[in-house]
């Protein structure tokens, strides 16, 4: 399974960094490839200012070959291209920005270009998944306009809303009811994890 992760200037850094950190380990135990991760700049900016300590983590596990890196202005890559068959984008944190792009169609960088890719090439034979996790409240109706032409295109909309019936003690441990969300979507949840009263 190909999966790539695209970071933007949303607040909520925590998100990406958590599903890395889950996808790193089930990739030790199932068939998946090592993940994809492309930042906007602010993304990176973001990143920087509230999970400083991520950008390290994440260059050892790319020169470990765990994960790969894309330039987000490098349309020379595979997850550009509908002939190569990446089997998911998720998109986390998305800015309303970068959701408005995906809406209108406009590809201007690799993160928006990956998200047409994934929804026109997104058929019963060949199903890709496209999910976009925005951080983003109140939602103006511009916002919620785009939102719903993603999921009528094909697209997932999971907002990262933490549950809270697990009785999460940590900050992580209220992030990761969100991360076995978007795992779920992926068909990549857990044998241990337990959902509403299972």
């Amino acid at each position: 399974m190909k999966i790539a992760i695209g970071i933007t200037g949303a607040s909520g850094a925590i998100y990406a960094e958590r599903l890395l950190r889950h996808l790193l380990h089930l990739t030790q135990n199932k068939d998946v490839e090592p993940p994809a991760v492309i930042f906007t700049k602010n993304g990176q900016d973001v990143v920087q200012f509230e999970r400083p300590e991520l950008l390290p983590w994440l260059a050892r596990q790319i020169e470990a070959g765990h994960l790969v890196e894309y330039r987000n202005d490098d349309f020379f890559t595979p997850v550009a291209s509908g002939s190569t068959h990446f089997d998911a984008l998720v998109i986390v944190p998305c800015s309303m920005g970068m959701a408005g792009r995906i809406a209108g169609g406009i590809s201007d960088d690799l993160i928006s270009r990956a998200a047409d890719v994934i929804l026109k090439e997104n058929t019963p034979a060949h199903p890709r998944t496209l999910i976009l996790c925005p951080r983003e409240t109140p939602l103006s109706l511009i916002h919620l306009r785009n939102l719903c032409t993603i999921r009528e295109a094909g697209g997932t909309i999971l907002p990262a809303m933490p549950s809270f019936y697990t009785k999460p003690q940590t900050i992580e441990e209220a992030v990761d009811t969100v991360i076995q969300r978007i795992l779920s979507q992926l068909r990549l949840i857990p044998a241990d994890h337990r959902g509403w009263q299972e």
